[in-house]
């Protein structure tokens, strides 16, 4: 069996990912689909009033990021593909790339750039990391 890492974050590219993934997987008889978002309170804390207290603003985008893992599983349960949904908080790069090799995946399936505030980049920081440190094969999609 074949076990594929989708990395998602709520982009469009991230939405091409899947939608790439599902394509796929069509053919394949037995696959194991992992659907992956890592959150980075320690980024998204200036999104935040500086009141706010740093476990509850983790809490928050812990839960935004499983609205994201849901709404990309969706896509897949139409289609009658089974999926597991995996949420962390870390540098979403390096934690992607190491819940792939701890969990042996076969591939990686990840968008080129994602929602950073770095423009101008032809690969985004998140897909850049993940390449550098993947153990297995890495589908960048545009």
């Amino acid at each position: 069996m074949k076990k594929y890492l989708l990395a998602v974050d709520g982009s469009a590219n991230a939405q091409r990912a899947a939608q790439f993934l599902i394509d796929l997987v069509q053919c394949e008889k037995e696959v194991e689909i992992i659907i992956i978002h890592i959150v980075n309170a320690k980024k998204e804390i200036y999104n935040f009033s500086p009141f706010t207290d740093y476990k509850e603003i983790e809490r928050m985008v812990i839960n935004q990021g499983r609205e994201i893992a849901e709404n990309q599983a969706k896509l897949f349960e139409n289609e009658q593909i089974q999926v597991k949904k995996v949420v962390a908080a870390g540098d979403p790069g390096y934690e992607i790339a190491e819940y792939a090799r701890h969990e042996n995946c076969d591939q990686i399936v990840i968008g080129t750039r994602g929602l950073s505030n770095l423009k101008g980049l032809v690969l985004g920081s998140v897909s850049h990391k993940v390449i550098h440190f993947a153990h297995c094969p890495v589908t960048l999609v545009k």
